[in-house]
């Protein structure tokens, strides 16, 4: 074996780790840029809120600015009452991108 069949059997062995890195680098470039994976994290706001129905799964709630949320924990509200609540804010952004 010559020294040029060396150097092409090199080639052959490095052309699947670039490609796999190539892969890996779009794999990221969409998961931050496309779809953002901090967006799976809560981020929890607690406020006064309009208890708007309640059922078996919790309480739903009106907000200050008028977004029906579901309330974290538990609820001891009757529908029309002003309570302290804890809610997702994440929740409200999501549904700010759908309105129109």
């Amino acid at each position: 074996m010559n020294k040029s069949d060396s150097n092409i059997n090199q080639t052959k062995n490095l052309q699947p780790m670039v490609a796999g890195g190539v892969m890996l680098a779009i794999i990221v470039l969409m998961m931050t840029m496309v779809w953002p994976v901090w967006n799976l994290i809560p981020q929890y706001v607690t406020e006064t809120v309009k208890i708007v129905s309640v059922d078996q799964s919790g309480c739903w709630a009106d907000t200050q600015d008028n977004y029906l949320v579901k309330l974290v924990g538990a609820c001891n509200g009757q529908p029309g009452q002003h309570v302290m609540g804890t809610y997702d804010v994440k929740v409200k952004q999501r549904m700010h991108t759908f309105l129109p």
